[in-house]
């Protein structure tokens, strides 16, 4: 997870090209059009964001009335920051408690590819068992993927830079694949008013095929659906629960 670098993370996906006015509207589209409200039966339809992270969707999606979880309390720092109105709530994905984050909602959405922080089949499972009990009959679940297996070029390195007056970031690695899962050592050099400092983050990610995450969602009793490009090139898969 990104344990260490909170403080840049918004930076670091604003350098990339991330463009979440776009993919809020885009999101919200593909809701309604898959029969989530616009007005619920108290108002606004209710939205849960699983890894909300710093709440950058969740800002954006102010027509709902929003929920947003996550295993990090830095980052839920920076979400309350930014989402004064929101309920923000600490919690893992895998075991959700849908009456003390005020279930049911109309929408659950676990989007970024944060679902690849499950590392193997199991724990897929039990986060798309525990999404899917937040929903109402009739609610949709929207789960962004990450990679599949086999599509990771190995030895490539990556880079992202960030070029701002009053910061300069440099976050490199180069990726590995341990079984089905995916070894991220981001390796960031940081310039500031403080000088120059290097900080390691390492990330464990799981890599699941489509079929994979369809049949978890299958099992939870939810309809699957797979749409391309989704949000950001990866797809976007849909449960619904049956009316």
């Amino acid at each position: 997870m990104f344990t260490k670098s909170q403080d840049w993370y918004d930076l670091v996906y604003d350098a990339q090209g991330k463009d979440y006015e776009v993919e809020a509207a885009t999101f919200r589209q593909m809701l309604h059009a898959r029969g989530v409200p616009r007005e619920g039966p108290a108002g606004r339809p209710r939205l849960l964001d699983v890894a909300c992270g710093t709440g950058r969707h969740l800002a954006l999606l102010d027509d709902f009335d929003r929920v947003g979880v996550d295993l990090d309390p830095r980052m839920l720092e920076r979400a309350a920051e930014r989402c004064p109105d929101v309920v923000l709530v600490e919690g893992d994905m895998r075991t959700l408690d849908p009456g003390g984050l005020g279930a049911p909602f109309d929408a659950v959405s676990c989007l970024f590819s944060s679902i690849a922080y499950m590392h193997d089949v199991q724990s897929l499972s039990e986060a798309v068992r525990a999404m899917a009990r937040c929903l109402r009959p009739g609610g949709v679940l929207a789960i962004e993927p990450f990679l599949e297996p086999g599509v990771v070029e190995l030895g490539r390195p990556w880079a992202i830079f960030v070029d701002r007056p009053e910061i300069k970031i440099a976050r490199m690695d180069v990726p590995r694949v341990e079984g089905r899962c995916l070894q991220l050592e981001f390796q960031y050099l940081i310039a500031d008013a403080d000088g120059v400092r290097h900080v390691h983050e390492s990330h464990r990610i799981g890599l699941f095929t489509q079929a994979e995450i369809g049949s978890a969602i299958r099992a939870a009793g939810l309809d699957w659906s797979f749409v391309e490009p989704g949000l950001s090139g990866r797809g976007l898969h849909f449960g619904r629960r049956p009316d």
